[in-house]
């Protein structure tokens, strides 16, 4: 990548993640009650936290789209098809432009190098990947529903966190305070 285009990419992920920041700051008031002894408050503090940054890259041209608005399935479906090689599923939010940037929740395939290979998104990747790299294929969401989108899934992670050895130290942190903040809550 250049230099503009380093830039560029980290302008993106910083507005991603200031969006995240904005979201978690709306359930910070007294109205939003969350148990004392859960670990997240919401999926945005929980990405705030474990979240890193994903740098994205073409698609390889053997690479044929799967379904629209299927990511998280697709995602999984793919890393599990490709563990050999050492992707893995991620999950989180990217920033895609489509007219007007876009901030979604999306899910994607990790790369060993921290790069992403989206197989959801055919016509180009998304401009900035954060979330998480699930380590474990258990919690995987073969099914495409989501670790963080399906309430059944994301309620005892909120509560309980991860658990130990599940997500990848893939990526980049989100920042110097978001590193040490992971660690914090980092269980085990």
């Amino acid at each position: 990548m250049t230099a503009s285009g380093d830039q560029a990419l980290i302008a993106a992920e910083d507005g991603l993640i200031a969006h995240l920041r904005q979201h978690a700051e709306l359930v910070e008031g007294p109205d939003y009650r969350v148990p004392d002894d859960w670990t997240y408050r919401s999926t945005f503090h929980l990405l705030l936290a474990l979240g890193r940054r994903f740098t994205p890259t073409p698609r390889p041209d053997d690479l044929i789209g799967m379904p629209d608005k299927d990511c998280y399935g697709n995602s999984a479906q793919y890393a599990q098809a490709h563990r050999d090689e050492g992707l893995l599923y991620a999950e989180g939010f990217a920033l895609t432009h489509n007219g007007v940037d876009w901030y979604l929740p999306h899910a994607w395939v990790v790369r060993p190098d921290g790069t992403v290979l989206d197989p959801t998104w055919d016509d180009e990747p998304g401009q900035a990947y954060v979330g998480i790299a699930v380590a474990d294929s258990r919690l995987w969401p073969l099914d495409g529903r989501g670790l963080l989108d399906d309430f059944k899934r994301t309620l005892p992670l909120l509560r309980d966190g991860f658990p130990c050895g599940a997500l990848a130290d893939l990526g980049r942190p989100l920042s110097v305070e978001g590193h040490a903040e992971a660690l914090r809550h980092a269980p085990g």
